[in-house]
């Protein structure tokens, strides 16, 4: 028989059994699966299953302990989540929620979204098809700013409540989903984070790899990249600045972002050779503010990328009020 015809067998008889990884028989540990490498759709269905089969190997106590406190299963925008299904969210309790601690064992209450209920269509797939993919609109880390968010949930019995397991992305941080409208420079200099810079340079990194070097005069140039104190810049494993949104020059080139090849500010540390071996970091120094002509404070954050295969930094930073 093949996977859809047992797992439809196992629901009619109220059993569901955990399932494969998708496309592989490789196990949890052989993934390595954590909430930091979530990068992709596809890590998800394999990030919410390692969990399932994590709670019935510890027991749901254990289990409840860990989703919401180890750095392995809630990173940031990445998290389990177990909800109990109902048809309604006036009968859905969070079992599970690492965001928010206090709204486990609270009701949900009502989730409209796409013209129907969130917690009636979490219920729908789960019963009927055992695991699947939701789609709705869910609150950010930004007041008052909500975005489209995908989530997959399995069916589980949680401790003798039937419930559903899940983590969920959002299309803003996956490849070629990052929106003008909520990631873009006049945002990041009205409302500064390590978030929403990260977000920043990530969707600039994604320009980077996809037009190389010809990227360049966008970056520089259109105000989603470079807006007021924010700008993107680019620099090569030598320490050459290749990009900068930066609108101070002398005498045709642009000063680096950091002062010089030197780097003496870093008092000698190697950062380009840093950023090239973890891939992405923090730097914090001090650069020239173009809204202000002042030396202030800076906190960048930088992401390796391949420019028509070559390895370039590309970066931002906010600055900070001296």
């Amino acid at each position: 028989m093949n996977r859809l015809l047992l797992l439809l067998l196992s629901v009619a008889c109220g059993m569901l059994s955990v399932p494969a990884l998708a496309d592989s028989e490789l196990s949890c540990e052989d993934y390595a699966v954590s909430a930091k490498a979530v990068r992709t759709r596809a890590d998800v269905p394999r990030f919410v299953q390692c969990a399932y089969e994590f709670a019935h190997e510890v027991g749901f106590e254990e289990a409840k302990r860990a989703f919401h406190e180890d750095s392995r299963w809630f990173d940031g925008r990445i998290y389990i989540f177990v909800d109990q299904l109902a048809t309604t969210g006036d009968e859905s309790l969070s079992l599970v929620y690492p965001p928010d601690p206090a709204n486990v064992g609270q009701l949900w209450g009502a989730f409209p979204s796409f013209g129907s209920d969130l917690t009636a269509e979490q219920h729908r797939i789960a019963t009927t098809f055992g695991q699947g993919w939701m789609y709705y609109e869910a609150g950010t880390h930004v007041p008052h700013l909500r975005d489209r968010k995908a989530t997959y949930v399995m069916r589980i019995n949680w401790d003798g409540i039937d419930a559903a397991i899940g983590s969920g992305i959002y299309p803003a941080d996956l490849p070629g989903g990052c929106r003008p409208d909520r990631v873009n420079a006049w945002t990041l200099d009205a409302m500064p984070s390590d978030e929403r810079l990260e977000e920043f340079v990530t969707c600039a990194a994604r320009r980077v790899e996809a037009d190389g070097y010809f990227a360049k005069v966008e970056l520089e140039s259109d105000q989603r990249w470079s807006n007021g104190s924010i700008y993107i810049f680019g620099i090569d494993l030598m320490g050459n600045q290749v990009l900068s949104g930066r609108k101070i020059r002398v005498n045709g080139t642009a000063l680096h972002e950091w002062g010089g090849k030197d780097t003496q500010q870093f008092l000698g540390r190697d950062v380009v050779s840093i950023g090239d071996a973890f891939g992405d970091t923090y730097l914090y120094y001090h650069a020239i503010n173009p809204s202000t002509g002042n030396v202030q404070r800076k906190i960048s954050f930088v992401k390796r990328v391949l420019a028509q295969g070559v390895p370039v930094l590309v970066g931002a930073g906010y600055y900070v009020d001296e």
